[in-house]
């Protein structure tokens, strides 16, 4: 059997049984499933399985109420007589049914009375106080019908209190009304709140919370909308690069994106429903804003519209932004609708579009592997430049020239990448030296890497933005640096020619 918060649900769950003791299944309420017991004129019980098989009709057809329209006469086998009832005169229990009997009892009524369901159950879901409730009297009553628990796996849910941890009541005067959050910040911001919280316990929540969640969305939002913007000009089925043809980065995060893809599935199948939303943050924050989005920039704005470096960043780009937002359309249905409208997918409709398949790639596992490596020398670098921007010696990472000094082990894991190192640190320049080169002012990593930063020297190249001391060495387009000079000229002769005449 399953739990969602596994160990601490199935500890509950058996401790609510250890400890149960005897069970009284009889209510005095006058509403309910009732007893179908009749009473003797000399007081004694009448149960019997004709009795009982007759009532069971009567409901059946009539539902429970019939026992309380009809007399106790009206309610038995025609022409029943007892002997402990000369007269034929016989009554019939007040009492009901337990509640948690009823509907603990609802996998017999339910789930095996209909062909199309299955018994056991794939899930019962209900609020965490159902281990001492409807949980337990399924698995009692079930186990001692058939032998087996009723369900296969279990979810609870916790309840919602207050910032300062007490029970919502109005009396108090602490409710958060859900419409309201609406009116304010859109259905989307609940529904990502509860995704961010361990809803198997009992939750805080006030508005602060949900104007904290706003800044995630907003995120999830403009992360989006940068993924559109560098896709508008790319259509899947003429512009796609093949994963063997793709640049070295695109290959690592296209890797990337397949392994998030494959967490995220994995905790939906599990109800790890949390761990979705920190995935997600960290997946967006991390890989993609703080490293891929950012070098994707001097990619798909500098290239030549149509070249296999830009389209293959852009196959990317558009694969990440089909799957987030197919693994977020349970969350997020509103924002999904409106980002597949600007997507080129057969499906009208993200709601009835299939998860995204997790996909696999000859030598993935060493591809991951270098990009890791090249990933420690990048947090190096960024800690020298973090350190220069706070000397005041650059402003952003495109005004360093980054002299780097290696061992000869880390000078070949970043051959091995097979890309533009410079391009990846998004800075003007770079060098790469012996570490023994390393001289005394510069900042020491793992005895390995070492790092110095100076100002790029140069002028900025408005199109590249990079510090080039090549800048205006085109007589014909003397703004721009050599590289982004000769990429003009040869994709765009029609603009150098408008800007001769």
């Amino acid at each position: 059997m399953k739990f969602n918060s596994s160990e601490w649900g199935q500890k509950r769950l058996h401790n609510m049984i250890r400890d149960r003791g005897d069970w009284v299944i009889s209510r005095q309420r006058v509403w309910g499933v009732p007893l179908p017991i009749f009473y003797a004129e000399d007081g004694e019980a009448i149960m019997t399985k004709e009795t009982i098989d007759h009532v069971a009709k009567l409901v059946e057809e009539h539902g429970s109420n019939v026992w309380f329209q009809r007399e106790a006469k009206d309610l038995l086998p025609e022409g029943f007589t007892s002997e402990h009832s000369p007269n034929g005169k016989f009554t019939k229990e007040t009492d009901i049914m337990d509640v948690w009997f009823d509907s603990g009892s609802s996998h017999q009524g339910v789930c095996a009375e209909r062909d199309y369901l299955t018994y056991p159950a794939d899930l019962y879901l209900e609020g965490s106080d159902q281990y001492r409730g409807w949980f337990n009297s399924s698995l009692i009553t079930s186990v001692a019908y058939a032998g087996h628990a009723p369900y296969k796996q279990i979810v609870s849910q916790g309840f919602t209190l207050d910032g300062e941890g007490r029970k919502m009541s109005k009396s108090l005067g602490n409710t958060i009304v859900p419409s309201e959050v609406i009116d304010k910040m859109g259905a989307e911001i609940i529904r990502l709140w509860v995704l961010s919280v361990d809803t198997s316990a009992d939750v805080r929540v006030s508005m602060g919370s949900f104007q904290q969640i706003s800044e995630s969305y907003r995120k999830f939002r403009n992360t989006v909308r940068f993924l559109l913007a560098n896709t508008s000009d790319f259509d899947p089925n003429t512009d796609a690069v093949a994963y063997e043809d793709m640049e070295s980065v695109d290959k690592y995060m296209t890797i990337l994106v397949n392994r998030f893809t494959k967490e995220i599935l994995d905790a939906y199948a599990n109800y790890e429903f949390m761990d979705i939303y920190k995935k997600l943050i960290n997946f967006l924050t991390t890989d993609l804003s703080a490293f891929y989005l950012d070098m994707a920039k001097d990619i798909v704005y500098i290239e030549a519209e149509n070249s296999k470096k830009r389209r293959s960043m852009q196959t990317v780009l558009y694969d990440v932004a089909v799957r987030l937002t197919k693994l977020m359309t349970p969350v997020l249905p509103h924002t999904t609708e409106e980002v597949w409208a600007y997507l080129k997918e057969d499906e009208d409709y993200a709601q009835l579009s299939e998860m995204p398949e997790v996909n696999h790639f000859n030598n993935e596992e060493k591809v991951f592997e270098n990009w890791t490596k090249f990933m420690r020398v990048r947090s190096s670098v960024l800690k020298s430049l973090e350190m220069a921007r706070n000397d005041k010696l650059i402003g952003k990472s495109f005004e360093a020239h980054v002299d780097l000094y290696v061992t000869d082990e880390v000078k070949a894991d970043l051959d091995s990448l097979d890309t533009n190192v410079r391009q990846a640190l998004i800075v003007s320049a770079l060098d790469v030296h012996s570490f023994e080169e390393a001289p005394e002012n510069a900042n020491v990593y793992d005895n390995e890497i070492a790092v110095t930063v100076e100002h790029a020297v140069g002028d900025v190249c408005p199109r590249c933005r990079m510090i080039k001391e090549d800048v205006g060495s085109d007589e014909q387009l003397p703004q721009l640096c050599a590289s982004c000079a000769k990429l003009v000229r040869e994709n765009y002769p029609e603009a150098v020619a408008e800007g001769l005449e």
